[in-house]
């Protein structure tokens, strides 16, 4: 999913359910990024540990499935993988994206 930093959702595909108040969570991370550690990250109803948080990256783990979230100056991509996919493969593609926008 890509939302805009100020909210809105600009384009997603899959079938992650994620809200825009859980985005909203995840982009106040870059910036409290204590309180997302505390509360762990929200996606549909599956509760993400939150593994790192990076000035331009979060990654979150729930089960065998995780997520990758870049920031660039405009919005914010969000990943998602499961255990068919390596998550290095996973978060270098998110990151990829976010270098290109």
């Amino acid at each position: 999913v890509i939302y805009g930093l100020q909210g809105g959702k600009w384009a997603s595909s899959g079938k992650v359910s994620i809200t825009d108040q859980q985005v909203a969570a995840i982009v106040k991370g870059f910036s409290d990024g204590d309180t997302l550690r505390k509360n762990n990250a929200m996606v549909g109803s599956d509760k993400y540990f939150v593994l790192q948080i990076l000035d331009n990256a979060i990654y979150g783990k729930f089960s065998t499935n995780g997520f990758c979230a870049t920031k660039t100056s405009k919005c914010v991509i969000i990943g998602f993988y499961d255990k068919s996919l390596q998550p290095g493969k996973a978060n270098m593609s998110v990151e990829a994206m976010g270098d290109y926008l």
